[in-house]
């Protein structure tokens, strides 16, 4: 018995042993590709030193003797912080542009993206040579053995893939592929039933110098997209003695899309372009546009100037916004008036509001979550409802009494998409179910045309616009059922379905126990389990119409919405305000992986300037990229071979 005791405990111990042991080695390997921001590091293709300041944030002001240089190192901490990031990005984007159709580039523009490329290879180039745990921890379970050096044709992809997100995704919704013949011929023609949306909106807007009270113009800026860990943008601030560039940056793309340099302002506005499809070499070419558009929007003198640089270089379907000290301008200006958004709807309500507008009001609009589509639907939903008579049999059982309670919620609410607050839930739930007693009996296999809400079609069909109401009758049955009947039942079925997740009393229902911000890891390939423990959850306030975007198309978590804002001027009062929802670091044991989290959650912008005095508060620290010596770099070719 003695015997085999021990043999237990030594077996015990040996799979303690060899656990520890696993463990230590993986926290080991995992730990060597975190990024020391103090590193020094000697370099091939640089011209001289460049040196790259961490704030506290961890965002680096690059200082660089000439642009070629900046650029290179944005794209050496581009790696060095997202470098799983950058190869996933490569690997989406390929096969979108085929090589032999990509138009030719300006000088600077094509080596800036030469630059960047040989900042990225420098990084790569390191973790080659061993100890830094392959450069990024998703490395390590990813089926790429060999990583390819980074080409400037990637950055070119890379940007083209982004427009394609700019353009609404077809396949998005399950009607766009049906033919004619499927659509019941007994039904009007809606368009809103086909509308799709983008995987990528950009959205800004900007006041004149006698709007705000610093007296010179102010642009905000806001993009809504993937939310994921880490963050889709990348901040950064580019300096060199030909000028600065602060901002937005997009990983594997050397340039500032949205920020500022010392003298111009600029973001983008993105609507649906009006050709329905476009030929594979105009989009190349409008890739290539759009890249040079940026490089000259950096180097702008004023809006003027901007204006003159990149009048012929706008993609379709993009709209530039500047300002400087003294100009406000939009271009290029559309003949045709495009169909405003529930968000436009919104945004010139308070933009009427208030005559006169500071940083932090022009944050509180950004930030704002009263929903357009609320206000429109719910008044045409519960027109019938809100006036019944309390003698009426809505309170002879136990759910038309808790549907009176909840419609008396429901009339006093001014459409805020709290997250504690009930009425959102009740809303959102109500509007699904009526949409799936509309739609299910006319497509009762594709479940995305009744699942997804559509404000837009059900704008249309409950104020009987061009006839739309009969889409509320059910086809097999034999009477003609009205909107309003469905609106009830939908109501039955949406009180049904809460009471049966969250019980019966109605306190204890709020938005955020169904609509939380849901921001996932994501690795080169899909790995589930780890994803799902390196992923940020929490009750978020807002809804897909509101100006502080998210995506309602999942009843529990939101993996879409608004990742990146800016409200910028050049007032001498005035800095510009960032804010991601996650951190600069890709690497999940970064403290700078997640520490924007609570300052997004909180409205908490980040105050950037392109001082570095400023910047040195704080800082987390300063890393020096020095140019290699020839004698150096035969060594290395020589150990190469």
């Amino acid at each position: 018995m003695r015997r085999l005791i021990l043999i237990s405990l030594y077996l015990f111990l040996s799979i303690f042993a060899s656990g520890l042991f696993v463990w230590g080695a993986g926290y080991f390997l995992l730990n060597a590709s975190v990024p020391d921001y103090e590193e020094n590091f000697s370099v091939a293709g640089i011209e001289g030193p460049v040196n790259v300041l961490r704030d506290a944030s961890a965002i680096p002001h690059i200082s660089a003797g000439s642009a070629a240089d900046s650029y290179f190192a944005l794209g050496f901490v581009h790696a060095q912080d997202r470098l799983g990031q950058l190869l996933r990005a490569r690997r989406t984007a390929q096969g979108l542009l085929p090589l032999e159709q990509i138009a030719e580039l300006e000088p600077s523009t094509s080596d800036a993206l030469e630059a960047y490329a040989a900042g990225v290879n420098a990084w790569l180039g390191l973790v080659s040579e061993g100890g830094r745990g392959r450069g990024a921890p998703e490395l390590l379970i990813a089926d790429e053995r060999t990583i390819a050096a980074w080409r400037p044709v990637d950055s070119i992809n890379v940007a083209n893939a982004f427009l394609n997100d700019l353009r609404p995704d077809k396949l998005q919704n399950e009607l766009s592929g049906f033919p004619d013949n499927q659509i019941p011929s007994d039904r009007p023609a809606t368009p809103e039933l086909f509308a799709a949306s983008p995987r990528v909106k950009l959205t800004a807007w900007a006041l004149p110098e006698d709007r705000t009270t610093t007296g010179a113009p102010m642009l905000a800026a806001d993009i809504s997209g993937p939310l994921s860990l880490p963050s889709e943008w990348y901040l950064a601030d580019l300096q060199t003695p030909e000028g600065v560039a602060i901002g937005a940056t997009m990983p594997g793309v050397p340039f500032i899309v949205v920020g500022h340099n010392e003298r111009v302002a600029w973001a983008f506005r993105s609507f649906s372009p009006n050709e329905i499809e476009e030929p594979e070499v105009s989009k190349a070419a409008q890739t290539s546009d759009f890249l040079m558009m940026l490089d000259r929007l950096a180097k702008s003198a004023g809006v003027n100037y901007a204006l003159n640089a990149t009048m012929n270089k706008v993609p379709d379907g993009l709209e530039v916004l500047a300002v400087d000290r003294t100009t406000l301008a939009v271009w290029p200006e559309s003949e045709v008036k495009r169909p405003g958004s529930f968000q436009d709807a919104r945004l010139a309500v308070l933009d009427d509001r208030r005559p006169v507008f500071t940083v932090e009001s022009a944050i509180a609009v950004q930030r704002d979550t009263v929903s357009a589509v609320a206000r429109t639907l719910l008044p045409l939903m519960a027109k019938e409802l809100w006036f019944v008579s309390s003698a009426s049999d809505i309170k002879e059982n136990k759910v038309g009494k808790l549907r009176e309670e909840v419609l008396d919620e429901l009339s006093q609410w001014n459409g805020e998409m709290g997250r504690y607050s009930l009425e959102p839930l009740v809303f959102w739930t109500w509007v699904r179910a009526l949409q799936r007693r509309i739609l299910q009996d006319e497509f009762p296999s594709a479940t995305a045309v009744w699942t997804r809400p559509n404000p837009d079609f059900l704008s249309a069909v409950l104020s009987d616009r061009r006839g739309s109401a009969i889409w509320c009758d059910i086809r097999p049955s034999a009477r003609i059922e009205t909107c309003q009947d469905q609106a009830r039942a939908a109501l039955d079925d949406a009180i049904a379905k809460l009471v049966d997740r969250y019980g019966s009393d109605p306190s204890v229902w709020f938005w955020g126990a169904e609509h939380t911000l849901n921001m996932q890891w994501s690795p080169i390939q899909s790995n589930g389990i780890i994803s799902d423990l390196l992923s940020l959850e929490a009750p978020y306030s807002g809804d897909p119409y509101t100006l502080i975007a998210s995506d309602n198309d999942r009843p529990v978590a939101s993996s879409v919405g608004t990742n990146f804002q800016a409200v910028m001027s050049f007032s001498d009062e005035s800095l510009s305000y960032f804010i991601t929802p996650a951190g600069q670091s890709g690497h999940p044991l970064s403290r700078f992986y997640d520490n924007l989290f609570p300052r997004w959650m909180q409205s908490k912008y980040l105050v950037m300037s392109t001082d570095l005095s400023l910047a040195r508060g704080g800082a987390v620290g300063t890393s020096r990229l020095s140019p290699l010596s020839a004698y150096s770099r035969a060594v290395k070719q020589g150990r190469s071979r």
